[in-house]
């Protein structure tokens, strides 16, 4: 799989987990100190964040960074599988 795809199932994790929260865009890149744009960014596929960028959303959403970091891979996992039938 290309890093684009990671960057894809990284985006519908923090998605995810953000409205898990409750919480908007803007209020997450203001927890995070990003931009609100590159937040939107991300959730659209269209950027894959660096490892300090993650480390600052796991931090504005209040989890761990592993956790970010393996439900993605769980989703990659998993689309990897249906390919495999």
């Amino acid at each position: 799989m290309l890093s684009t795809d990671f960057a894809r199932f990284f985006g519908e994790v923090l998605r995810k987990h953000r409205k898990l929260k409750g919480l908007s865009q803007e209020q997450l890149a203001e927890r995070a100190d990003l931009a609100s744009k590159m937040i939107s960014l991300i959730e659209r596929y269209e950027r894959n964040p660096s490892v300090n960028v993650v480390a600052s959303i796991a931090e504005g959403l209040g989890i761990p960074l592993w956790r970010l970091i393996k439900d993605a891979e769980d989703v990659r996992q998993k689309e990897r599988a249906k390919k495999r039938k």
